[in-house]
């Protein structure tokens, strides 16, 4: 290239606006960086606001869940401080990591004494063992394990005695792995009303025994000189009549109607006493054949009457004593004859609800005042003279007695002139828990004296239960 003082004239002016040109490009080239420079950096403050933005949300979104978990924490601490119950927080490994208020009162430990110990120390050495393998088994197939549920266990406070527990376990999953929640109720009061029942039961079993057996005897002792009664009176009419009046021979015959009365009085209480003796014998009984049977032994009553009896196509097949339900259904049936100004119409029917059968026996007689429908099923209750209606008023106490006997409830709705309905609930299938009834081993007579006046609590088994 030329150096500038060899160059012509119009060389110069060539390599001048050449060089302009140039100058010109490179001034817009700079502009057209400085454009796009500020462009970016404008885009990239927008950036920073919009993530600066997003990080301000998550901050506020991560301090409301901090101070949601610290409230959760803190009422979980509370709640745990005001159980009535002592609860103990085990790790995976049966370290005790946390423990209220009540378990430092009922171990009699201080809470620092207890804290990452394991949990065994709250046993007695002889469950320590064992239970280790059950709390390992416990963590590996967690769940919830209601109060009551478990083997018998005991607590050990720190100075070496020992108390019924009860326990219910509750799993729970944390980032650190299953804790466990055990609630510990001291159930020594408990325990120890359960005993008395328990005892109070056996001691009351064995009176009903000793009483049944007393009016067994006392009733076969007294059959022989009601006999002999009976027979002399009878002995009197037939060898000197000619030498009675009208009301001697009025006497002997009351007497030996009253000796006859006494009889089925002593009759009944045999029946009852044997009831508690024998207990019962159950089966599967079709009651429409019971039914049946029943109408076949009352033929002559029904005849005499002319009464109707209605019986359902659908009565059930009940697990129960045979000889009992066949009992409960003569008598009832009997009764329906019986006691009744009219032409007798009885009704038998069924229906199922639930778990249970529904029987009911229906009758158009002279029914019954509601005020008495209790007092009905006491023994020798009567509602009528004997003139009137004959019967010794045990037959609805010996009715009770046997349904109940069977697992089975018995009650009546009446209404005098409007006729009599009474029913009967017996479970529908074999070997299902029995409804709940008054366990009563005995009769009441009314509002006079009681005999085996006696009512057995049924008690359950006691709780059973593990520790964690």
């Amino acid at each position: 290239m030329k150096s500038y003082e060899a160059m012509t004239k119009p060389e110069l002016i060539k390599v001048i606006r050449s060089l302009e040109k140039k100058q010109g490009k490179t001034a817009e080239q700079q502009k057209d960086k400085t454009t796009r420079r500020k462009g970016m950096e404008e885009a990239f403050e927008v950036r920073v606001q919009e993530r600066t933005a997003v990080l301000e949300t998550i901050n506020q979104a991560l301090r409301k869940e901090m101070t949601a978990r610290q409230r959760a924490e803190e009422q979980f601490r509370e709640m745990i401080e005001s159980a009535p119950d002592a609860i103990v927080i085990v790790n995976g490994q049966g370290q005790i990591l946390r423990v209220n208020s009540e378990t430092v009162k009922m171990f009699g430990y201080r809470r620092e004494e207890i804290l990452q110990q394991p949990v065994e120390v709250l046993l007695p050495k002889r469950f320590r063992g064992g239970h280790i393998g059950h709390r390992e088994a416990y963590v590996v197939h967690p769940q919830t394990r209601p109060m009551g549920a478990g083997p018998d266990l005991f607590g050990l406070r720190k100075d070496g005695s020992e108390f019924p527990v009860e326990i219910r376990l509750s799993p729970m999953k944390t980032d650190e792995g299953i804790l466990v929640i055990s609630v510990i109720r001291d159930i020594t009061e408990r325990r120890a009303v359960e005993d008395t029942l328990r005892l109070q039961k056996k001691l009351l079993e064995e009176k009903v025994r000793e009483m049944d057996d007393f009016v067994h005897v006392v009733s076969h002792d007294l059959k022989e000189p009601l006999r002999g009664i009976d027979a002399y009176a009878g002995f009197i009419l037939e060898d000197y009549a000619d030498r009675l009046d009208d009301e001697g021979k009025r006497y002997l015959n009351a007497l030996r109607a009253s000796a006859l009365r006494m009889n089925h009085l002593i009759r009944d209480l045999l029946t009852l006493a044997s009831i508690s003796r024998k207990g019962s014998t159950r089966a599967s009984v079709d009651l429409k054949k019971v039914v049946a049977d029943v109408q076949h032994d009352l033929d002559f009553a029904i005849q005499q009457k002319g009464a109707e009896i209605r019986v359902g196509s659908n009565l059930p097949t009940v697990y129960c004593d045979p000889t009992q339900i066949r009992e409960v259904f003569k008598n009832l049936l009997s009764n329906a004859i019986k006691f009744n100004e009219k032409t007798p119409s009885v009704e038998i029917s069924s229906r199922e609800e639930g778990d249970f059968h529904h029987l009911s026996i229906k009758d158009n007689g002279i029914g019954i005042e509601s005020r008495y429908t209790e007092q009905i099923f006491g023994l020798f209750e009567r509602l009528h003279n004997q003139e009137d209606f004959e019967g010794t008023g045990a037959g609805l106490a010996i009715c009770k007695k046997m349904v109940e006997g069977n697992g089975g409830t018995i009650w009546v709705e009446s209404q005098p002139g409007e006729g009599s309905t009474f029913f009967l609930l017996f479970l529908r299938e074999r070997g299902r828990t029995q409804p709940a009834v008054l366990g009563l081993s005995g009769f009441i007579i009314g509002n006079r004296s009681p005999i085996l006046a006696i009512i057995v609590p049924v008690l359950r088994p006691p709780n059973v239960c593990l520790i964690m």
